[in-house]
């Protein structure tokens, strides 16, 4: 049984970036200059350290935020199992945020295609830095991670339909960057779209759910 996924997806296919920044938000623009200025850096890394690191700042914004994070064992198999890119931010030898990264196709949303795009999987940053924009600065890094890959499109990691709690604030961000909101539709189980429409569209399943994966880790794939 099929149900409904969202993302916001940026068209990079044949552009360069001068292309791209012009319809990238003029806020966003300023915020990205602002982090350059600022001395903010971006470094590939690869060990367990950074995993760590990474992990506890993405766990601390995603507590905030009034969810639940997962816990470190089943997010760092998520990495491995999906050969993240791994990108530490710094300001001198201050980290001050992360973002991972990985390639896809048409074929993650149940389309025919070949054709390559990125797709994040972890942003977070310190927010005793959010005067340096570490967030757009991040955002910018990852389309440019997709230009110099080669990359068709750049997916900024989801879309959440009837969002709650922070998820607001992260799709209202995501809109900014001159991409479009994606709809596309995937196969689960039949009991698994209910739950997915409860927790979606009922308050108190949502809470629920979070509940749940207090007690219960799972793959990072939520309902």
């Amino acid at each position: 049984m099929k149900d409904v996924n969202a993302t916001v997806i940026i068209d990079i296919k044949n552009k360069n970036k001068e292309e791209i920044l012009k319809n990238v938000e003029y806020s966003r623009r300023k915020n990205i200059q602002r982090a350059i200025k600022g001395g903010l850096f971006v470094e590939k890394v690869n060990s367990e350290e950074e995993y760590l690191y990474c992990y506890n700042m993405y766990a601390r914004i995603i507590t905030d935020g009034g969810s639940t994070p997962f816990s470190y064992k089943v997010w760092k198999k998520w990495a491995d199992d999906e050969k993240w890119d791994l990108f530490v931010v710094k300001k001198g030898e201050n980290k001050v945020g992360y973002f991972s990264v990985i390639k896809i196709n048409r074929r993650y949303y149940g389309i025919d295609s070949d054709e390559i795009g990125i797709r994040p999987r972890v942003f977070a940053s310190d927010k005793n830095y959010a005067e340096d924009r570490v967030n757009d600065f991040i955002y910018w890094n990852t389309i440019l991670y997709g230009l110099k890959n080669k990359a068709n499109f750049v997916d900024l990691g989801g879309y959440q339909l009837n969002p709650r709690g922070h998820l607001r604030g992260v799709n209202s961000f995501k809109e900014k960057w001159g991409g479009e909101v994606f709809r596309y539709y995937l196969d689960y189980p039949f009991y698994v779209v209910i739950m997915r429409k409860l927790v979606r569209n009922i308050g108190i399943f949502w809470h629920l759910n979070e509940f749940i994966k207090r007690f219960k880790q799972k793959p990072p794939k939520t309902f």
